[in-house]
């Protein structure tokens, strides 16, 4: 205990003489260690941890995949009342529930926020292991058919919405103009299973009978619809393999569907398949090749920067040389001199690893905050038990290291000839091999993240900078709820719509009003079917009025806009994009042909250019109809630097009617900035880590380079004065470095070709001629690291006259 006090006064003494090696150590290792803990911990969760749920293992999402006649998928979607036969009918599992995610419009508080909800049967929270902050869960009460309104809230909207009111059970909210009577509040450590999209986030549970689809007469009977939003999971006794309940189930829920569907024609063919998913699958999706990835990058990152301070650990053994020799002398053995050596590693390591968890808990809340809607489970980053474990064994593993690699430079038996020398000609001296074999792992590593990362940034910012097809700058958009129970006509409405159309282009800050869908937000398919061939397809359909392509700028090919009187007589037309033309006609004109869409045979009037929404690899067929006059979805085109606030809008709604409410207002340019988040991080993250890659890497080839070039410092003086050229000395330098380098390049090539053949089907869509042209650039980069890391070295050789090297040598 003693010998270890006095080894830690000891180490803590000489590093504070040098107070930079220190600092430089502890900065480099604890930035790319809480990079590594971070990045770490998101994997265990995200890949190890189980779900915390209780039973997690035998929970499962049940999904509805449509198929056309030719057996391609159309999507993953229930017909409502199949759902509901399903539901009612189902014995496979042991327990079940249904649910709607869905947006409302809380309109019990002034500012009418918009709010993300769930109707939900009780089940749902007896799966979950639902744990309350305040009241209950939904109960035999809120089973379906009972129509029992009352609400729970989610913890977050407790706190944010409400100000955790303690009061708050069976006070009354409303919701979309239905009133609720709060009888529960989940605790705030309930973590909300992602079935929905990672990053969604519910705000209000309300009972399965009071969702929009359940009250309607029309979609409770409606056999050719399909809604992406209803979600089934169950839990199941282990008794029957997946694959034998998805036969199971579909047989009886294809027939039930199809039997109601016999004589709608476009349905001919079609069949729809149960398809059972792992609570874990569902949720996780795809983005465990995300997180190794990024794991892998960052561990990258780690062995850069260790191998940058083993450049500084050999040249921090060379000055502790008559320090060491000291202690041999007065009977040190070589496991003291390895104990010296590990206790000051060790300490500059576990300093570095205070740093560390610092940065890794800054990492979690950048996550959680930024990219909550890139990962799942992100909620759940915290430092916990396994990031201390993986700390700790990292920080060991670290400190051996650099403490082995020193004392392996050290020669014990020629410590004593060192004090009688004073120090000359018998200096600690970093073998060649050592030297190539840290060469050839910085090349290699910073060739294989620089080329990854340059892939990364090439194909974000190709997305980020691509055009459109339609104009964004100064258009708003917003949605409007009616009241649930107002049981406004049509008739009615569309006067509404009028009025407030009419309200909105009065205003000075806008130029122009349209009643359409966002061209930003998702489009509904719809089954179209060709009158000439009779085929039917699936188009994205979107509903617009006659000012909307003037309000966009989308350009016309050929035929005409929709006008006025169009809009006005809800005339049978349609307008379609050059892509569906193309289908349709070829390289021929699709003007006068005729399509068929919900029984309406309709004349393509127009063609349009192509659009593609962000994130969207391909340019789809689209078609454009006409929307009715009781829209409540409108495009406002402000004028220059003008703007409406929410509170405005929503003003401007209660003089119209005391029954609208505002759900959405954003801007296109706001809502693109929004879908191409992750471009944008993933371009500053590849970016900002591959900058940082190669100057660490030029930092630790500059050290490596700089130590072989001192120590041939003799030499080099002599070719120089027996006639060598500057020139031929860089080129001797680069060519003694130029084996190791291209051994890097080619075990950097090797790794990428791994990588690809490893996970080909992912990066399958990465590597084209472009791949060929990044490696270039990539070779070119480390060409100019290697340049720069053999000559700034011999500056100080070649710019002075040799006498100087000759003598600093003796």
């Amino acid at each position: 205990m003693n010998q270890s006090i006095y080894l830690l006064k000891q180490a803590w003494a000489g590093l504070r003489l040098k107070k930079g090696f220190s600092a430089t150590v502890i900065a480099t290792l604890g930035i790319s260690l809480g990079a590594l803990l971070c990045i770490l911990t998101l994997a265990y969760i995200v890949i190890v941890k189980p779900l915390p749920y209780p039973e997690q293992g035998a929970l499962y999402q049940l999904n509805s995949v449509v198929k056309d006649k030719n057996a391609e998928v159309l999507g993953r979607a229930y017909n409502y009342p199949s759902l509901i036969h399903l539901y009612d009918t189902q014995t496979v599992f042991s327990e079940s529930a249904i649910a709607l995610y869905s947006e409302s419009v809380l309109s019990s508080l002034a500012t009418h926020p918009t709010v993300k909800t769930i109707y939900a049967t009780p089940k749902w929270f007896t799966l979950l292991g639902s744990q309350m902050a305040l009241g209950r869960a939904f109960e035999q009460t809120e089973n379906k058919e009972s129509y029992n309104p009352v609400a729970i809230l989610s913890y977050h909207t407790w706190k944010q919405k409400f100000n955790l009111d303690s009061e708050i059970l069976d006070k009354t909210i409303t919701v979309s103009g239905n009133n609720y009577k709060v009888v529960g509040v989940l605790s705030e450590s309930f973590v909300e299973p992602q079935l929905a999209g990672t990053g969604s986030k519910t705000d209000i549970y309300l009972p399965w009978d009071f969702n929009s689809y359940h009250q309607s007469d029309n979609w409770r009977n409606r056999w050719g619809g399909f809604i992406t939003r209803l979600h089934f999971i169950g839990k199941l006794d282990g008794q029957m393999a997946p694959s034998q309940i998805e036969q199971t189930l579909t047989g009886p829920f294809n027939n039930y569907w199809q039997e109601n569907v016999s004589d709608i024609a476009r349905f001919k063919g079609w069949t729809i398949q149960m398809e059972l998913k792992s609570f874990k699958e569902a949720i996780l999706g795809d983005s465990t090749n995300t997180v190794l990835l990024l794991l892998a990058g960052v561990t990258g990152l780690v062995l850069i920067a260790c191998t940058n301070i083993t450049n500084l650990f050999m040249s921090r053994t060379a000055e502790q040389q008559r320090q060491l020799a000291i202690q041999a002398v007065v009977g040190a053995k070589k496991r003291h001199l390895f104990h010296s050596l590990l206790t000051e590693s060790a300490l500059l390591v576990f300093a570095s690893l205070a740093l560390a968890l610092v940065i890794a808990n800054s990492g979690f809340w950048v996550l959680q905050h930024y990219l909550a809607s890139s990962f799942p489970r992100i909620d759940e980053l915290a430092l916990n038990g396994f990031t201390f474990v993986s700390a700790v064994l990292i920080a060991l593993i670290i400190a051996l290291f650099f403490a082995r690699l020193s004392a392996g430079i050290v020669n014990y038996k020629a410590l004593n000839s060192i004090l009688q020398s004073s120090g000359k000609g018998t200096g600690v001296q970093v073998s060649e091999k050592v030297r190539r074999i840290l060469v050839i792992s910085q090349v290699t590593i910073v060739t294989t993240l620089v080329f990854i990362n340059i892939g990364l940034l090439k194909d974000s910012l190709k997305i980020i900078t691509e055009p459109l097809g339609f104009e964004t700058k100064d258009i708003t958009t917003f949605n409007i709820n009616v009241n649930g129970s107002s049981n406004l006509s049509s008739e009615q409405l569309q006067a509404l719509m009028l009025e407030l159309r009419n309200r909105l282009q009065a205003l000075p800050q806008v130029d122009d009003v349209s009643q359409a869908i966002s061209p930003l937000e998702i489009n509904g398919m719809r089954i179209q079917t060709v009158e000439e061939t009779q085929e039917s397809l699936t188009i994205q359909s979107r509903y617009i009025d006659d000012r909307y392509f003037n309000m966009t700028g989308q350009t016309l090919i050929e035929g005409n806009f929709f006008s006025e009187s169009d809009f006005k007589d809800q005339n049978y037309s349609i307008i379609i994009n050059d892509v569906y033309a193309r289908r349709l006609a070829g390289e021929g004109s699709a003007l006068g042909k005729k399509i068929s869409v919900g029984g309406d045979l309709l004349s393509v009037g127009g063609v349009v250019k192509g659009v593609k929404v962000p994130n969207e690899t391909d340019i789809p067929m689209r078609a454009y109809m006409l929307t009715s006059a009781d829209e409540r979805q409108f495009i406002l085109k402000m004028k220059p630097n003008q703007t409406l606030s929410r509170e405005m809008i929503a003003s401007i709604l209660k003089e119209v009617s005391s029954q609208l409410y505002l759900k959405d207002l954003d801007t296109l340019e706001e809502k693109k900035s929004q879908m191409l988040f992750t471009q944008y991080t993933t371009a500053i993250t590849s970016s900002v880590l591959a900058t940082l890659t190669f100057l660490l890497a030029t930092i630790g080839l500059y050290g490596i380079l700089n130590y072989a070039t001192q120590m041939r410092k003799f030499e080099l003086g002599t070719r120089l004065a027996i006639g060598a050229s500057r020139k031929d000395v860089i080129s001797l330098i680069i060519k003694d470095n130029a084996g190791s380098v291209v051994i890097g390049l080619v075990a950097s090539l090797i790794i990428l070709l791994g990588l690809y053949i490893g996970f080909a089907q992912a990066l399958s869509s990465y590597v084209n001629m472009g791949t060929v042209a990044m490696f270039f650039v990539t070779l070119a980069l480390i060409s100019l690291m290697t340049w720069f890391a053999c000559y700034w070295p011999l500056r100080s050789i070649i710019n002075v006259m040799p006498i100087h090297s000759l003598r600093d040598s003796q």
